[in-house]
């Protein structure tokens, strides 16, 4: 099982944009840092997906893209933001040994795959809906003990008589902001469940 971050909302945004493209009659010949590249095609021949790879090493990745190409299925790395820098050091906490330092060298502007096939009924998934579950939980877990750490503070603040609540609101606004995503995740579990 590949280990994924949760980036579902974007990742969807993107395949929907190129599962459209595919329908108006074009096929996928190529990525850059900014663009993409089409050639023609006939109208709905081929579906996409997108998956987030960042958090694993560059050979696992290559690696999954390897075996997605056995099963005939095409392949692209893309860069998820722009770096336009050289010697770019970054650390991921979230990867997997070999991805934790991100670098040109390594996984830096090969965060997403794109996977191309012929298309077939139904809708192209590059993962189970358990495996989906499984991230999103993970996701809402990960939010909702920020968004813990910062309406605690606030809380005790204003139990001890430190401050009023109008002074702790500094708090509960980083509490909310963590709690938006956490209710977004919620939200999406109890869809994909159904």
């Amino acid at each position: 099982m590949v280990k994924r971050r949760y980036f579902g909302p974007m990742l969807r945004a993107q395949a929907k944009w190129l599962n459209k493209m595919s329908a108006q009659g074009w096929r996928l010949a190529g990525t850059g840092k900014l663009d993409y590249t089409f050639v023609p095609c006939e109208p709905g021949k081929y579906q996409y997906a997108v998956a987030f790879v960042g958090n694993l090493s560059r050979a696992h990745g290559e690696e999954y893209a390897r075996r997605l190409a056995e099963h005939g299925y095409r392949t692209w790395f893309k860069n998820v933001n722009l770096q336009w820098s050289r010697g770019k050091l970054r650390w991921n906490p979230a990867g997997e040994p070999g991805a934790r330092l991100v670098s040109e060298y390594t996984t830096l502007d090969r965060e997403l795959l794109i996977v191309e096939r012929r298309a077939e009924p139904g809708e192209f998934r590059l993962c189970t809906v358990e495996e989906e579950l499984e991230a999103l939980r993970g996701m809402r877990r990960r939010c909702l003990c920020v968004s813990l750490a910062f309406a605690a503070p606030g809380a005790l603040s204003i139990a001890l008589g430190l401050c009023t609540p109008l002074q702790s609101l500094a708090f509960w606004a980083f509490a909310a902001i963590f709690a938006v995503p956490c209710a977004v995740c919620a939200l999406r579990m109890h869809r994909l469940k159904k």
